[in-house]
């Protein structure tokens, strides 16, 4: 199902780079690259980035209780914009180019995560 839902994302459009599921331990468990992009951090950096954006996200959310739940957050480099989604108990991230738009695709992002089944609870 996730492999389903970052193949379906990264589909979106073509200024994807990367999409990423990543767990709450800071490792992407699904996801890959755009075909024939390569990746501008090396593999020790790319694991730190993971994690910080899982705690930055982690510590908007601590935040809920008055601010409302975190739906996204945004980060704008001079080389990519990332972007990161709240999922599960990990997040999304998304790599995309500079020339993308940014609220196009982060618009489709959350449809396709609203559209994401979710377990059923069993009825008793």
């Amino acid at each position: 199902m996730q492999r389903n839902l970052c193949d379906k994302i990264i589909k979106l459009d073509r200024n994807i780079r990367f999409v990423g599921i990543v767990n709450n331990r800071g490792e992407v468990i699904e996801g890959g690259f755009q075909q024939g992009i390569e990746p501008l951090l090396d593999e020790t950096a790319e694991q730190q980035m993971y994690i910080q954006s899982l705690w930055n996200l982690t510590t908007l959310e601590s935040y809920s209780d008055k601010l409302g739940k975190v739906r996204y957050s945004i980060t704008e480099h001079d080389k990519v914009t990332l972007m990161t989604f709240p999922l599960g108990d990990g997040i999304l991230c998304l790599s995309v180019t500079p020339r993308a738009n940014v609220n196009r695709i982060r618009d489709r992002v959350m449809q396709t995560i609203k559209k994401k089944p979710t377990s059923r609870k069993k009825k008793k």
